[in-house]
């Protein structure tokens, strides 16, 4: 599947930087011949770290409290307010779901440049669980849950997009 594979390779991409990073070499020099550098200013964009799987699950159970901030559940959205109906129609879902049914993000968390990948799962006690391909886009140095995703979402609970 090009879903697994991509997440696989993510997965051994992190794995190998992690491993670079922490066998590289460090320079040293001696107190005599150091100078003071001056740093150029930065015109990188803005990056922040790849979120664990529990940072994604705090970022899915705030979209999926129906009774949380409008403006705090729709920051967590690539679209805005724009995605929050397929979240609302979720919620309610949740609420009448019987006592057995549960979700969770799930890693690995894998990233390509500015979008990580994790899954959603959704299980109910005596069937198969249900697996939904999630990603997070990250704009202004927050990740946040893509168009994509959210029109998985809203396709599983009825909105659509």
């Amino acid at each position: 599947m090009i879903g697994i594979s991509r997440k696989t390779l993510g997965a051994i991409a992190i794995a190998a930087s992690v491993l670079t990073g922490g066998l590289g070499a460090v320079a040293t020099t001696s107190v005599a011949t150091a100078s003071v550098a001056t740093a150029a200013p930065s015109t990188a964009p803005l990056r922040a770290n790849t979120p664990g799987v529990g940072e994604l699950r705090a970022k899915v159970s705030i979209l999926l409290n129906a009774g949380g901030s409008r403006s705090a559940r729709a920051a967590e959205l690539e679209t805005g307010e724009a995605g929050l109906p397929a979240f609302d129609r979720a919620a309610t879902l949740i609420a009448i779901a019987p006592a057995g049914w549960r979700w969770d993000v799930v890693g690995p968390v894998t990233s390509d440049g500015d979008l990580v990948y994790a899954q959603l799962l959704t299980a109910t006690d005596g069937y198969e669980p249900w697996y939904f391909d999630l990603s997070w886009r990250q704009v202004g140095g927050t990740w946040k849950l893509t168009q994509e995703s959210v029109c998985t979402i809203g396709n599983f609970v009825g909105t659509g997009c």
